[in-house]
């Protein structure tokens, strides 16, 4: 379901999830983030961060009693799935760049950046706010909370929660 997240009703997700997760051992470095993006994508924003840290600590904390033999260079890139695919809910729609951003209630704030058909963008979440910066000579047309916008070039679009778009 994480490949053709796009492709399934939320509640087939859920109930999916709900059902294997619980049986899951997340031994695999790979299971903790791709659960993790699962969880934010149906909500479950503090199942997504308990397992986003597991992705996030699993060899600072040794979960395996392995770090001896190495690190597990898929859980680094599975803690950037957990925040960009997760908890921003980056997916591309249609051909569209989109995101439905959650926050984690114990966070202020996130940020990252993407390259996304050649634009560099900047996101950053806030409590009451989200920023994207558009890092390109030429403007981008995204989905915002599923609204569309166009981003100027080398501009910004905020997006303040419970008010108005401004640029």
């Amino acid at each position: 379901m994480y490949f053709f997240i796009n492709d399934f009703p939320v509640d087939v997700i859920r109930d999916n999830f709900n059902f294997y997760e619980p049986k899951t051992v997340h031994e695999s470095s790979l299971s903790p983030c791709i659960h993790s993006v699962i969880a934010s994508h149906i909500g479950e924003i503090d199942k997504a961060y308990e397992l986003y840290l597991r992705t996030s600590r699993l060899d600072l904390d040794d979960y395996n009693n392995e770090v001896d033999e190495g690190l597990h260079i898929t859980s680094m890139a599975g803690t950037w799935l957990s925040i960009v695919e997760g908890f921003a809910r980056k997916r591309i729609i249609n051909g569209t760049l989109s995101f439905d951003p959650l926050i984690p209630p114990k966070w202020n704030s996130y940020s990252f950046k993407i390259q996304y058909q050649g634009h560099i963008m900047e996101i950053i979440v806030q409590k009451e706010d989200v920023k994207i910066w558009n890092h390109h000579e030429l403007p981008i047309n995204i989905l915002l909370f599923g609204s569309p916008f166009t981003i100027g070039a080398n501009s910004a679009l905020r997006y303040q929660k419970n008010s108005k778009v401004t640029s």
